[in-house]
């Protein structure tokens, strides 16, 4: 049983799968879907933000510990109810951006050697595959879906914020219940809507009591909802641009016989 678990497959028998006409992937990807493929992978929900909070630091107002950060809660359990968040890192970012550069090169450096030796699709699985066993390639094929569900949910949350800023600035205003996720409380301040726990430690320092301010109770995230939606419709056409890279699959024709008589009267 154990040595069924940690079976491996061999390169060969890797790509003769792969190969196979039930497991075939056809080549549909050109120039201008993989280039949308890059830029959709690079950008995240925070790369507006993200930079400027994490060298100013954040403070947050924890009253739940079910709004706790996922790290304080593990280390400090309970008592991660209360105030949390990180010191600030100032002109130290750039540091942490270089180290991650190298981090992410080291990265890009073992991807294209495992895809020289392993030039086929799957990714992490199929490598794990014909190196670790099937039982470590089953958790990160299942831990693979796992992050593309929920990296497609987050971000689709985050960039619904910057959707509904655009509205706003455009006049079109969203209720309130229909731009964030179930249960967050937002307050209405300064103009906009906003989380209850983003805002709580700037209207604190303002001296402004949340209490006196109009809230609303999330419902469902529209927004976040309908971008997910546009941009799955829009998957089947999103090779549209690529059809004139692919080559021709119409089959060659033979070019017509000529009959006796016609070679007679030539």
């Amino acid at each position: 049983m154990a040595s069924q678990l940690f079976q491996k497959k061999s390169i060969d028998k890797l790509i003769a799968d792969s190969e196979a006409p039930g497991h075939r992937l056809r080549k549909t990807l050109g120039p201008w879907s993989l280039t949308a493929l890059g830029i959709g992978a690079i950008i995240g929900t925070g790369i507006f933000v993200l930079t400027g909070t994490a060298a100013a630091g954040e403070v947050l107002e924890v009253h739940s510990i079910l709004k706790a950060p996922l790290l304080e809660a593990l280390l400090h359990g309970s008592k991660a109810i209360g105030t949390a968040g990180r010191p600030g890192a100032g002109p130290a970012i750039a540091l942490s951006f270089l180290l991650v550069a190298i981090a992410c090169a080291l990265a890009g450096l073992c991807y294209a050697e495992l895809a020289s030796m392993i030039p086929i699709a799957g990714s992490a699985y199929t490598y794990a595959y014909a190196t670790l066993g099937e039982i470590v390639a089953w958790i990160i094929g299942w831990d693979l879906i796992l992050e593309y569900a929920f990296g497609a949910a987050t971000v689709a949350s985050g960039w619904s914020g910057y959707f509904v800023s655009l509205f706003d600035d455009l006049g079109l205003h969203i209720g309130p219940k229909w731009i964030t996720t179930p249960g967050t409380q937002m307050v209405f301040y300064k103009g906009h809507w906003a989380g209850l726990d983003t805002v709580r430690q700037t209207l604190a320092t303002a001296g402004v009591d949340a209490g006196t301010l109009p809230h609303a109770v999330g419902v469902f995230n529209l927004v976040a909802f309908l971008a997910i939606a546009i941009a799955t419709a829009a998957l089947p056409n999103a090779s549209g641009p690529d059809e004139d890279m692919r080559p021709s699959r119409r089959p060659l024709r033979a070019p017509p016989r000529s009959s006796p008589a016609t070679t007679s009267a030539k």
